[in-house]
Parts: structure tokens; sequence; C-alpha cells
């Protein structure tokens, strides 16, 4: 290998490496600012959440409601299923409607 190559060399390996410096640069600011948007974020959330906690407790409401949707022991079937029984001989959802055969 002769010394131009060896240069040329020098040259490529340095050029990489400032290459992967400033690679490594852009990703550290990209991840500090992304952070600093997630604890804005977070601080907004929770000064809402109080507002809304205060507006809650102003108007007679302690804690909020839970959430209105299929639980993990609730069944979501097709419309027309009937739902199970209770074990009290009384069907329940659909098929114990008034007028439905039984």
């Amino acid at each position: 290998m002769s010394f131009e190559e060896y240069a040329a060399l020098a040259r490529q390996l340095s050029e990489q490496r400032r290459a992967g410096e400033q690679h490594a640069a852009t990703e550290s600011a990209r991840r500090r600012d992304l952070h600093a948007a997630v604890d804005s974020l977070q601080q907004r959330l929770t000064a809402q959440g109080q507002r809304l906690a205060r507006l809650g407790q102003a108007i007679g409401i302690d804690q909020p409601s839970p959430p209105a949707g299929p639980g993990p022991d609730q069944r979501t079937g097709a419309p027309g299923d009937t739902a199970p029984a209770t074990g009290d001989g009384t069907p329940d959802g659909a098929a114990g409607a008034p007028g439905r055969a039984r």
C-alpha cells in the first residue's frame, strides 16, 4: 500500500468518524427535544386534570365515573344475541324483554 492510498484511507475514516459524531449529536438533540415535549405535555395534562377535579368537586362529583364499555367479564356479541342467564330462572338481555316468546 502506498503512502497516498494510506492517506486517502485515513481521510475517509476521519470523514466517517466526523459524520458519525454529527449523527450522534443530532440524535441526542432530537431525543432531548422529544423528552422536553413529553414533559411539557405531562405538565399540561396534570394541570388539566387538577382543573377538572376542581370543577367536578364544584358540581358535586368527587371522583370520575368508570369509563363505559365492555369490561373483561362482559361479553360483546352480535346484535340479536341473548345475554347469558343469571341463574335465577329468568333470562337476561333481549330474551327477557316483554313481548318476546319464551
